[in-house]
């Protein structure tokens, strides 16, 4: 009987769980943005106390925003106008190639899919307005897990046997230090990945070169898949520029990407958290076919949490290794 009861317990938390999926998702991103601010409060706590200093980095974090919106704002929204009339140039470009390959049924799936475009327009707007209410509560769920974890820490530590607490501090505290040291990792190969593709695309006199470096530093968060799609838009516009310009694109992203993969990756992130790439792309595989677009972007820190706790729970107290 009570087997059972667990049992049916365990099928109606999977349930609600699948229900509210994208909860959790957004609450997983929350925890992942409180990791990163976590660093500047910590630094700030030796200067004052931990409430102040979440104060103090919304404030930093309002000013710099203003700053950047200030500073980079007109020349990045010049760049994106650009590339709004840059995108059709490309693509009908590749639309003409396709054509005069004998590829007549694409061109006709490209008109189809324009006079659909009219069709998604209002989904789309309510789709960035639903995008922008959840990430300003991810933003204020972040700030209130960095601003008193102790308190989370100790009320999930509750429902958990006096003899399994000593496990769960260590799980807690491996699981921390392992996040922790992969938000910093990615942080640093980001800024490099970013930089060095914006310098490389300005140098070679690919348009929008600031947007495109954007585009390369938020790619780098998800790797591999992140890294190709944040090429596609550089290599879309060097196309529209000339073919000599799109050679100067794919020879940029490429010497970018062997930094990442033969520098960055072997000094920075061997130092944080190292996941096999066999493993990281199942896993992204995964989140990708159950969550869709949002699971493919948690999949890597969710994979380091369950290495952590796969290897600490199961592999050293369960199997003794």
């Amino acid at each position: 009987m009570k087997t059972g009861l667990k049992l049916m317990a365990a099928a109606a938390l999977l349930a609600l769980a699948w229900l509210a999926h994208r909860v959790l998702l957004l609450a997983f991103f929350a925890l992942v943005l409180a990791v990163v601010l976590s660093f500047p409060v910590r630094w700030l706590c030796r200067l004052m106390p931990r409430g102040a200093a979440v104060m103090v980095l919304v404030v930093a974090m309002l000013g710099a925003f203003a700053g950047a919106v200030a500073l980079g704002g007109p020349a990045l929204s010049q760049q994106l106008e650009d590339a709004k009339e840059t995108a059709p140039r490309a693509l009908k470009k590749a639309r003409q190639w396709l054509y005069a390959k004998g590829a007549q049924q694409v061109e006709e799936k490209a008109g189809q899919a324009a006079q659909k475009a009219s069709e998604v327009a209002v989904p789309a707007l309510l789709a960035v307005v639903s995008a922008t209410t959840e990430g300003v509560l991810v933003l204020v769920l972040a700030l209130f897990l960095v601003a008193a974890p102790e308190t989370y820490r100790k009320g999930a530590r509750r429902l958990f046997p006096r003899e399994h607490e000593a496990a769960f501090d260590e799980a807690y505290e491996r699981t921390g230090e392992s996040l922790r040291k992969w938000v910093g990792g990615i942080l640093v190969s980001m800024t490099i990945m970013g930089t060095l593709a914006g310098i490389g695309l300005w140098i070679a006199g690919i348009n929008d070169w600031l947007l495109l470096g954007l585009l390369t530093f938020l790619g780098t968060f998800v790797p591999y898949v992140g890294a190709v799609a944040s090429a596609i838009p550089g290599l879309l516009i060097a196309v529209s520029q000339s073919p000599r310009h799109l050679l100067y694109a794919l020879a940029v992203y490429l010497g970018v990407h062997l930094v990442e993969g033969y520098l960055v990756q072997p000094l920075v992130m061997k130092r944080a958290v190292e996941i096999k790439p066999a493993l990281l792309l199942l896993g992204q595989g995964v989140m990708a076919a159950v969550f869709g677009l949002a699971g493919t972007i948690v999949a890597t820190p969710a994979l380091v949490c369950v290495q952590t706790l796969v290897d600490d729970l199961w592999v050293k107290r369960t199997l003794g290794k």
